[in-house]
């Protein structure tokens, strides 16, 4: 291939997000008011309070705030593939599943690092400049769900 129709690398490190993380506590705290209102036992019910509220905990730290050590921080395209960054300094190289969801509003990209990782990445116009994810929406239905 040419030169001049090599495509430059393209790069996402996507901000934090005050709608991902208000979505997240409004479905985690409507899962613990249906757990409040269904007839369980108190010990199950304590047991399921408490899972929905680690889940809450563990979704914050690592996906909102990025604090965890395998927290996603960036994702990089270019002609070799996805390679992925994380806060722990690793850099890893991945595939893009075809789970991925490419819509106007949203874009999630769902990856495979090795035999058991499935990071993701959730990208709104809150997070990274909308002119790169327009870019990446037009590159990924371009590629079917693969720039």
């Amino acid at each position: 291939m040419s030169d001049h129709r090599r495509r430059p690398p393209l790069r996402l490190q996507p901000r934090r997000s005050r709608w991902l993380a208000l979505m997240l506590l409004s479905v985690h705290l409507l899962a613990a008011a249906v757990l409040l209102v269904v007839p369980l036992e108190p010990v199950a019910r304590g047991l399921l309070l408490l899972l929905v509220a680690l889940s809450l905990g563990d979704t914050l730290w690592a996906r909102v705030l990025a604090l965890a050590p395998w927290s996603l921080r960036e994702a990089t395209w270019s002609e070799q593939g996805w390679q992925l960054g994380f806060r722990n300094g690793r850099q890893r190289q991945a595939v893009l599943l075809p789970s991925t969801l490419v819509t106007v509003p949203v874009v999630i990209l769902h990856f495979r690092v090795g035999w058991l990782r499935y990071p993701s990445l959730i990208l709104t116009e809150e997070v990274i400049a909308p002119e790169r994810l327009r870019q990446l929406r037009v590159w990924l239905r371009l590629q079917g769900s693969a720039p």
